[in-house]
């Protein structure tokens, strides 16, 4: 597909759902409360009553810091969930339908370190076990050699209020870059770089009012300067252009300054979206058509040639990008960006989209949990990690590796010793003159354990260059196999057992899953299977998430997989942000009390035959409840009884060994590691008819978590384009009732699929759940496009302040299709017993069939018009097909002309007077219940009175 191809379109709702309100987090409330609806209350905090349930405000001490990180909000050391960031800063707030906050006694939060008990404190000195290595092999070429080419470097600055960016309350960004461009004929593969969560703006005084852009503070008339952020990845930039790849890395400022205030999200699809945009301007230049934008801050134009300063002209862009040939990195919150922009950009029509062939997420986040498929993969895990400690990108492997039948490697990268700023050289301490640090040994409990600490003479710690090479080495490795095809550097992502050149100080080891079409899979672990049999004085069964303090708390078919470990300690069961309740890393855990205990593990006869196989793969850690380490003994046998066996320790230690650390309670982490046995050492056996895997005690008595059991070829794979459906979920709008109660949403496919989809569906605020938070699996089988989902209200007889409260609702962790644009929506309650200030929301009417309720609001209806349309007299208006006792706004164009209340039987008649300054001709009049959101209307003609 040519880059002419994709050019008619944006980037669009794939769905026509609601918009999302200018502040959505647990719940918000449409206007502050009275102060008589606070019903309890502490220095610095309030918990107050609101439509449908409790409105929980904390005041801060001090600014909250930006970093990835996002906020949440405890009651009596019950946490409740994520929060809304006030416009300064100094405040965080969510609302509840959870009674309990009713009779609070105490308000924090974890994100200055007093919230969460569990996972900022500290725990006494443990054991600690130095991560076991092998001696790996160096491969002979590194992927971070400045190669032939001469590179050109500019920045590109259109201005700071230049994209409209999406989910994000309206707002607009800047479209800012650095281009790093080779010499040489012809389009390139081509590299965008997206940083993270980080300062937007520094200098002296307030913090800057408006947050973006930067201007002076009301106390100081200095400028407040813009913190370069996109300037921080030099060294993998330009390792990739010297070696013929053009690398764009791209400022994200104004949704770091708006993300935790405006973006149901936190701003995943602002990011994601923000690439694409960044795609079509690189689109228009390699065209070399006219590349304008408008900047609504100084309100100008800004061509293309306004916006380059460095080496580059317009000219020299033309034909220089190979946009079906892409590769996105995204630091931090960016990192969740690029896996939404993936997604994003799958959702489209094939001739719209980018050709995203690889995605790697550099010490990310995964607050929403978005299921990845199609790209080839690489998740760079920095173990000494101080802001997302918990490593919770290893999900983005992990949900997504069996989640669609798709033929790409899945690698995840755990570096020993790096932590999250140090990838980028602006948020280095030395790298620029504002918003630097380490963030291990600023933030929370990580400061002080000697693995970590860079101080401590037994420190695993990389210096911020040897981070920067490892980062330089790992990000250019990658975009050079997957996108240049250069099979030189595969063995970095594959799982074996290599290093760089660069990179021979360094510890890093890689789990990977291989393609779909490289393998074939004996047993994932994920469900109980009669083909997995345990004897001795051993007990195995599947294990899903992480129960006890920060746990999961619904009920669950499962076991826990862990119950005594802080939520850093576990990033495969990590409760993810806003998709708290939700399945995470189903496993077998097997333990064993005596050297008798084993598990059979029967090999499907479609699986026997692993002669044209390089590997037998399976994924090992040691269990929590081992102090340093264990072992497991491995053994393969055919048809005929032949066996071969070895201990799990001598084919990797580190899977029998707990990772280090010795005072934090983010430490001692347990991570899966890679465990491969080559077919060419099972030797007497016959490898056409391979009958069982039996993983056997090594050690008196132990524990181990097991993953993932396939024979394979190591490979890369290829995406293969194709349009995905996406999973949605509708407004609604009900009133709060009397009491307990439910309501019904929608969630809803953009089309109908050919195969079965799933998801899960949360809502943040609800009455039921953990700390009320709820959650339900949604299936979509083939041809459907609408689950109903019901979901719990509270509901009262007494009047508050606020006319409605809207609580988010999201659905994520899907397989078989990916999130939309409309993943996040709002379930909005309105105040039915009358306000105590302010004006009451419009009446919602009686709710029918959520599915029926939403297909029709996909398609407009038809409103009679009474006779000739005047200026300056009246008209009768009659539709039909509203929810009964909804209020139905009457429009003409954009203009209101006034309510009415649908009758019983879903009929709403109004009489309209028409402005006597209509001007004349046609005008489109329209009706829209407050409700339903289904919308009647008719095109008319205006004509002169008389």
């Amino acid at each position: 597909m040519s880059n002419l191809l994709r050019r008619a379109g944006a980037v669009a709702a794939v769905l026509a759902l609601a918009c999302l309100p200018p502040t959505l987090t647990a719940g918000t409330a449409s206007a502050d409360p009275e102060p008589s609806d606070i019903v309890a209350s502490g220095p610095q905090w309030s918990v107050s009553r609101v439509a449908g349930g409790f409105l929980v405000t904390l005041e801060l001490a001090e600014e909250l810091p930006v970093i990835a990180s996002a906020p949440s909000l405890s009651v009596d050391g019950k946490m409740l969930g994520p929060a809304t960031e006030s416009a300064d800063g100094k405040s965080l707030s969510l609302v509840t339908a959870d009674p309990s906050v009713a009779a609070a006694t105490s308000v924090t939060t974890d994100i200055l370190g007093s919230g969460e008990p569990t996972p900022r404190a500290r725990m006494a000195p443990g054991p600690t076990a130095a991560q076991p290595t092998t001696t790996p092999s160096v491969l002979p070429a590194d992927p971070s050699t400045p190669g032939s080419h001469q590179v050109s470097e500019a920045v590109y600055d259109f201005g700071d209020q230049v994209l409209p960016l999406l989910n994000i309350g309206g707002i607009r960004g800047e479209l800012t870059g650095k281009i790093y461009l080779p010499d040489g004929r012809g389009r390139k593969p081509t590299v965008i770089f997206l940083h993270g969560r980080h300062g937007s703006c520094y200098g002296t005084g307030a913090t800057n009012p408006a947050r973006w852009p930067c201007r002076p503070s009301p106390d100081s008339p200095s400028q407040r300067a813009t913190i370069p952020s996109y300037l921080g990845y030099d060294a993998p930039a330009r390792a990739l252009a010297s070696n013929g790849y053009a690398v764009v890395s791209i400022s994200a400022n104004a949704i770091n300054s708006n993300d935790n205030q405006l973006a149901a999200d936190y701003g995943a699809q602002a990011r994601g979206q923000l690439i694409l945009d960044t795609l079509r301007m690189l689109e228009q230049a390699d065209d070399g058509d006219p590349v304008v934008y408008h900047d609504a801050f100084y309100n100008r134009d800004v061509t293309l040639a306004q916006a380059l300063t460095g080496d580059i002209t317009p000219a020299g862009l033309v034909r220089k990008f190979d946009l079906d040939n892409v590769g996105i990195m995204g630091h931090s919150r960016g990192g969740e960006g690029v896996v939404a922009a993936s997604t994003l950009n799958d959702a489209l029509p094939l001739w719209q989209q980018f050709g995203i062939n690889a995605v790697l997420p550099l010490a990310p986040v995964d607050y929403d949990r978005i299921s990845l498929p199609n790209t080839a993969t690489a998740t760079i895990l920095p173990y000494c990690d101080g802001d997302v400690e918990n490593l919770m990108g290893q999900h983005i492997v992990d949900d997504s590796r069996h989640s669609f039948k798709d033929n790409v490697l899945r690698s995840a990268v755990l570096t020993m010793g790096a932590n999250h700023n140090f990838f980028n050289t602006i948020w280095t301490p030395g790298g620029w003159p504002a918003s630097t640090g380490d963030d291990w040994s600023t933030l929370g409990s990580g400061a002080g354990d000697p693995v970590c600490d860079p101080a401590a003479a037994t420190t695993t710690r990389l210096t911020p260059a040897q981070q920067i090479q490892v980062g330089a080495t790992y990000m250019a490795g990658f975009f050079r196999l997957a996108l240049g095809g250069e099979k030189q550097f595969q063995p970095l992502f594959d799982g074996s057992a290599v290093t760089a050149p660069s990179t021979s100080f360094a510890n890093i080891s890689v789990t990977a899953t291989q393609p779909a079409k490289s393998r074939v899979d004996i047993n994932t672990f994920e469900q109980a299977d009669p083909a997995v049999q345990v004897s001795g004085d051993a007990t195995a069964e599947v294990c899903v998430n992480m129960g006890g303090t920060g746990g999961v708390q619904l009920p669950q078919d499962s076991p826990h997989c862990t119950t005594t470990l802080n939520s850093a300690a576990v990033p495969h069961w990590s409760p993810a942000l806003w998709a708290f309740n939700i399945p995470s890393s189903p496993m077998l855990h097997l333990k064993w009390t005596s050297p008798s205990g084993q598990v059979r593990v029967t090999v499907p006869p479609g699986a026997r035959n692993i002669k044209h196989y390089e590997q037998l793969s399976v994924k090992v850690a040691a269990d929590e409840f081992v102090a340093t380490g264990t072992d497991l003994t491995v053994s393969v046998a055919d048809g005929a009884g032949h066996t071969w066996s070895s201990p799990v320790s001598a084919l990797n230690p580190a899977a029998v060994t707990r990772l280090p650390g010795v005072t934090s309670p983010w430490l001692r982490k347990v991570i899966l590691q890679q465990v491969t046995i080559p077919t060419a050492a099972l030797t007497g056996l016959n490898l056409n008819d391979i009958r069982e895997v039996v993983f056997g005690a090594g050690t008196t008595s132990g524990g181990v978590y097991i993953s993932d059991l396939s024979a394979e070829n190591r490979a890369v794979g290829a995406r293969s384009p194709e349009q995905q459906v996406t999973v949605n979920m509708a407004p609604a709008n009900v009133d709060e009732g009397s009491g307990p109660g439910t309501a019904t949403l929608a969630a809803v496919l953009s089309q109908p699929a050919g195969h079965p989809v799933t998801a899960y569906v949360s809502v943040f605020g609800s009455a039921t759940g953990r700390a009320g938070i709820s959650m339900r699996q949604v299936t979509f089988a083939p041809g459907q496009v609408c689950v109903p989902v019901q979901v719990g209200t509270l509901g009262d007889q007494l009047p508050t302040g606020t006319a409605s409260t809207s609580f988010k609702v999201s659905v994520t962790n899907t397989a078989g299709a990916v999130m939309g644009d409309k993943g996040f929506n709002r379930l909005t309650v309105r105040e039915d017993d009358g306000v105590t200030s302010g004006t009451p929301a419009p009446e919602v009417g009686v709710p029918g069939d959520a599915c029926a309720e939403y297909a029709a609001s996909q398609k407009p209806g038809h409103l009679n018009v009474a006779g000739s349309v005047f200026a300056g007299a009246a008209n009768t208006l009659r539709a039909g097909g509203y929810r009964a006792g909804e209020s139905v706004e009457f429009r003409l164009d954009s203009t209101s002309l006034g309510r009415a209340l649908a009758d019983s039987g879903g009929t709403v008649t109004f009489t309209a007077a028409i402005p006597a300054g209509t001007p004349l001709g046609k005008v489109t009049l329209s009706a829209v219940g407050a409700g339903s959101g289904y919308t009647t209307s008719a095109v008319s003609r205006v004509r002169a009175a008389g």
